[in-house]
């Protein structure tokens, strides 16, 4: 029987940055763009690129399904 992954080798094998684990963790927690960008100290739009990139990724058409997979996943608790 083959070993589950860990979360770090999951987020590796789906390219996910930890920049982009941070940002699905405050998606994940409702936040939106602005509120998320004001907690990183980063732009809204840089908040955007990566919500895009996380999407594409997860195979997900919106942040709340992004969202379900990472849990389901067991990327974020």
């Amino acid at each position: 029987m083959e070993e589950p992954d860990t979360r770090y080798s999951l987020l590796r094998r789906l390219a996910i940055s930890s920049r982009e684990y941070e940002i699905m963790i405050l998606m994940a927690e409702g936040l939106a763009d602005k509120e998320i960008a004001e907690r990183l100290g980063i732009s809204r739009f840089t908040v955007n690129r990566h919500v895009r990139s996380l999407l594409l990724k997860l195979d997900a058409t919106s942040r709340t399904q992004a969202a379900v997979k990472a849990l389901k996943l067991g990327l974020i608790d």
